[in-house]
């Protein structure tokens, strides 16, 4: 029987071979995932480890929580000196690690498409974790190194001048040499090298170093060096071997690409789900078809478990090629979003793509499960082929009035499910949206089980359009499209799903633009805010004095930010404000307490959002402990809670006590004030000139400001489209396999159609309307399951500001390219009907 199935595979291989493609894009997608992301890890793991080459131990802050906005606590550089007495000690040198700003000659910043541009002090031998490509290392205040690859993007030479801004105003430096980290490429990433006497004064970082290098003596372990150093080191500050520090560093990346990770890996899924409906619908319709090949084997001797050995055996053979295909174009799929990153200004360190065992067994083993489990339910069906019976031709059976309505009950009782849970209130925002995406897949769970008892009521209402122009041909299209509700609903389906997601990302992206600037509109007092470029990254303290040359100035209150953990809630966020100016430029949202308790807010106290009160289920006079970055523990009382999700997540402390217990000398923003009928926009252009020596830190209006976050937002949704244009391209492949299949299933019947005068170009728009239907349902069903997935998760984010407010233009938008995808896909089986020979088909078995 094996070799039956075999040569019925190699009879059919265009059959086999679509189906297979299905598991090839859904299982490309889950390995290209995980070889970009175990590349990138790898390459972090490499720039690391190049980082200690030549050190034995590492001395560095305690980094207890993972965060891009964390700043390491400094290390007093007598710590320096008392190392280097030890006995076990060849040789140290501390480390001054911050990020800058890199200007070129055409006073533009050099922007970068990957972190932050690094700022380094040099490490001189034995410490060679930094290669020279040409030049040498720099000496005194007036030079540095930078990477090699932005020298060669923006055609710097060694001699060349360029401007940096640190936390100090701009200084001008000359070019002493190019370097680079080890072997991994930086990606987009720019790095500037110093001295360790400038990168002080630059950083004002005093006597202290960032980090410790510690070479030992021959004969010395690096775990016996680690003893020997810890008993000198307080709490907030640790010794690491180079492989633990290695490992530490690629850790805490790890952790901050977790969600980065888990996104691609859920689209990755989302088209494996989508890729398993085509696979199940086109072994369905093979069943169905070979019902009576099957009938012929059980009536020649052949057992019910030989026929279904037989399809699983063909199930079995597509799936191994498939993944092995799909695990091969995993790598090229790594290379598609590596690139799709960097379109998005996102471009990551990277190395030479890894295929890790661990990625070909996961890519391997969900392909076969998902191939074999879609083709088990109709390899049962084909079992119960009677041996004489089925060998009669006729209509495929239809669900009987039972098997009706237990399907409507189980749809009703999902759907129900579904949407109590969406409505249930209470609870954390976590909670919420857990509840929400639970009961979201219930209703969607619920449509797809009703969806095949709708099929005929759904093309009746999408067909109207083209049937209103009259003829017997779209009522044929019409009727063909629900002569098997089953298959055509499946069919749908898959495109549902894939027009869904994406009316919901276009649903809920709009609304998170529209809530941000009703947000700033209501929150934000002042007149102007001065922050990074890009929004995101601080600013050097500094850039506040450019805001104290406006003459008609009222009020400027700065913000800094940094990583923390507190109970239940987990990692925060951590907002140091100035009591006595921060309510003048911020309008609180108080649940509990008042502006007094702002007034009076001393160190020990703390402003807590109320989404973090309740995940961390404090109420106001509870006590509380903050956990920082360096593992400080450091005891609060709640004040007062107020909501806001947006500028002041977390909890706010008071600059004092924030400075106190947080080594962050940058500010996140700063917000300027003016006087009643001052002149907004000559304010704004005084400090624009002001800021001309911190390149890279921008002035901006509120209306500016929200334009601003609407374009990460924008950046974002390219990302998920790009993503979700493979579940949809997966629908497509499921439209033209069911179309295929469903001519060659009525061969015989159009070879009767053309012989009673049906010509060619009736035949190819018959079966062009089939699809065009098809596609109408799913679109139809995708743009409602998609509105109401937008609804459900904006409703429970509704706490943080979140507002439903669908861009209907759009969500026509979707809709059309939910019907061209069906006009696209069945162009193909369209034209293979209009060319069947006439006599062929009547003749057709």
């Amino acid at each position: 029987m094996r070799r039956y199935a075999l040569r019925s595979l190699v009879a059919h291989r265009r059959r086999a071979s679509m189906t297979a493609l299905a598991v090839v894009l859904g299982v490309s997608m889950i390995t290209g995932t995980l070889v970009f992301t175990d590349t990138i890890r790898v390459a972090f793991h490499e720039l690391f480890g190049s980082s200690v080459r030549g050190a034995a131990v590492v001395i560095s802050s305690r980094q207890a929580i993972a965060s891009p906005i964390s700043a390491p606590a400094g290390v007093p550089g007598s710590l320096v000196r008392r190392v280097a007495r030890l006995p076990g000690v060849a040789a140290t040198e501390g480390q001054i690690t911050d990020t800058a700003t890199i200007v070129g000659d055409s006073g533009r910043v050099i922007r970068t498409t990957g972190l932050p541009t690094l700022a380094l002090s040099y490490l001189h031998p034995p410490f060679s974790g930094i290669d020279f490509a040409s030049g040498a290392p720099p000496r005194g205040p007036g030079e540095l190194a930078i990477d090699a690859g932005t020298a060669a993007r923006q055609g710097l030479r060694v001699g060349d001048a360029v401007s940096v801004v640190t936390a100090a105003p701009v200084h001008r430096f000359r070019i002493s040499g190019t370097v680079r980290l080890g072997t991994a490429s930086l990606g987009g990433t720019t790095v500037a090298v110093f001295d360790l006497a400038t990168a002080r004064a630059l950083y004002g970082k005093g006597d202290h170093v960032d980090t410790i290098y510690v070479a030992a003596v021959h004969g010395t372990g690096a775990a016996a060096l680690q003893r020997e150093i810890r008993p000198l080191l307080p709490h907030q500050i640790v010794v690491r071997t180079a492989r633990g520090q290695t490992n530490s560093d690629a850790a805490r990346v790890t952790d901050q690409l977790g969600v980065l990770t888990g996104g691609l890996l859920a689209f990755g899924f989302v088209a494996v789900l989508v890729g398993a409906f085509v696979i199940f619908n086109t072994f369905s319709i093979t069943v169905a078809q070979r019902r009576r090949e099957f009938s012929l084997l059980r009536a020649l001797g052949a057992m019910r478990r030989q026929v279904l050995g037989v399809v699983l055996t063909e199930a079995v053979l597509i799936g191994v090629l498939g993944s092995l295909v799909g695990v091969l174009g995993g790598l090229l799929a790594a290379v598609l979003i590596r690139a799709l990153f960097s379109a998005v200004g996102l471009d990551l360190p990277s190395t030479g793509l890894v295929l890790a065992s661990r990625t070909v067994l996961i890519g391997f083993g969900v392909g076969m499960m998902v191939t074999v489990g879609a083709g088990l339910l109709p390899a049962a069906r084909a079992t119960r082929a009677a041996p004489l019976e089925s060998l009669r031709e006729g209509e495929a059976q239809r669900a009987g009035g039972r098997r009706v309505w237990l399907r409507a009950l189980i749809a009703a009782g999902l759907a129900g499910i579904g949407v109590a849970l969406v409505l249930s209130a209470g609870g954390t925002t976590t909670a919420r949206l857990h509840r929400g995406a639970i009961g979201s897949l219930l209703v969607i769970l619920a449509v797809l089980v009703v969806s095949p008892l709708l099929v005929r009521y759904l093309a009746d209402i999408v067909s109207w359009p083209i049937e209103r122009g009259g003829g017997i041909v779209p009522q044929l299209a019409r009727e063909n499209a629900g002569r098997n509700p089953s298959r055509t609903a499946i069919s749908a389906s898959s495109l549902m799903i894939g027009l869904a997601l994406v009316l919901f990302v276009t649903i809920y992206a709009g609304g998170l633009r529209d809530s941000t600037g009703r947000i700033i509109r209501q929150s934000f007092l002042g007149d102007l805010t001065i922050q990074s470029e890009d929004g995101q990254s601080s600013i050097p303290a500094a850039a506040v004095r450019a805001a104290a040359q406006v003459p008609d100035l009222q009020s400027v209150s700065g913000v800094k930010t940094a990583p923390g953990r507190l109970g239940a809630a987990g990692d925060i966020l951590v907002e140091g404000v100035d009591p006595s100016t921060i309510g003048q430029v911020y309008r609180f949202d108080w649940i509990e307490g008042s502006s007094e308790n702002l007034d009076t807010l001393a160190p020990g106290q703390a402003l807590i959002e109320r989404e973090t009160a309740i995940a961390a289920h404090l109420s106001v006079g509870d006590h509380a402990t903050l956990l920082t970055g360096t593992g400080l523990r450091v005891p609060l009382t709640v004040s007062a809670i107020y909501a806001d999700r947006a500028l002041l997540p977390g909890i706010t402390l008071s600059r004092s006590q924030f400075d106190q217990v947080f080594d962050q000398p940058r500010l996140q923003d700063v917000f300027v004030k003016l006087t009643p009928g001052a002149d907004v926009a000559g304010a704004e252009a005084t400090i624009a000139r002001a800021l001309s020596s911190f390149p890279g830190v921008v002035v901006r209006s509120d209306r500016q400001l929200a334009g601003q976050v609407s374009s990460r937002v924008n950046s974002i949704l390219i990302l998920f489209y790009a993503l979700l244009a493979l579940s949809v391209l997966m629908s497509l492949l499921g439209i033209v396999n069911t179309l295929n299949l469903a001519i060659y299933e009525r061969t015989r019947e159009l070879g009767m159609l053309r012989a009673m005068g049906m010509t060619a170009q009736q035949a190819r728009v018959m079966v062009r309307n089939e699809g065009l239907i098809t596609a109408a349902i799913g679109s139809v069903v995708g743009v409602v399951l998609g509105v109401f997935l937008a609804w459900a998760v904006t409703r429970s984010l509704h706490a943080e500001g979140i507002v439903f407010s669908p861009p209907w233009l759009q969500v026509l938008g979707v809709f059309a390219v939910g019907l061209l995808a069906g006009v696209l896909a069945s162009g193909p089986p369209a034209r293979r009907a209009s060319r069947l020979d006439v006599l062929a088909s009547i003749a057709h078995e």
